[in-house]
């Protein structure tokens, strides 16, 4: 995936960037991942490339972190909720109304899952820059 940033900040060899959002960031669950704190996102590449404050570069995130990311949002909960209703129903022998609640549970679970995967994955991204434009 290439997105255009800006060089807000050089220093030795790291460089900061300013990505904006695009409309796929407004709905994705782990915008932590990115620092969707605010209305920019502020990336440190290392890098060897002679940058200046403000010039415009493309830059490369991994495919494998989309997976991974959409693994997580979309996958996780549902494995969650199906793994707790299965324990409800089945091991804890629970009633049907009972092994609903026990897979809401999960789903819950699944979500305080997400938000820690989010803060930990956060400052470990990887970006490459591909050209300067």
């Amino acid at each position: 995936m290439e997105d255009i940033a800006i060089v807000r900040k050089v220093e030795d060899n790291l460089v900061y960037v300013e990505i904006e959002r695009s409309g796929s960031c407004e709905g994705c669950a782990v915008h932590g991942i990115c620092n969707l704190n605010d209305k920019t996102i502020i990336h440190k590449i290392k890098t060897d490339r002679d940058l200046k404050v403000g010039d415009r570069i493309e830059i490369h995130i991994k495919p494998s972190l989309k997976i991974f990311s959409s693994f997580v949002v979309f996958i996780v909960p549902v494995l969650f909720m199906l793994c707790f209703y299965v324990m409800g129903k089945f091991l804890f022998k629970l009633s049907e109304d009972l092994s609903i609640v026990v897979s809401m549970l999960g789903l819950l679970l699944s979500g305080l899952i997400i938000y820690l995967i989010d803060k930990l994955y956060a400052n470990k991204l990887n970006f490459k820059i591909i050209k300067k434009i």
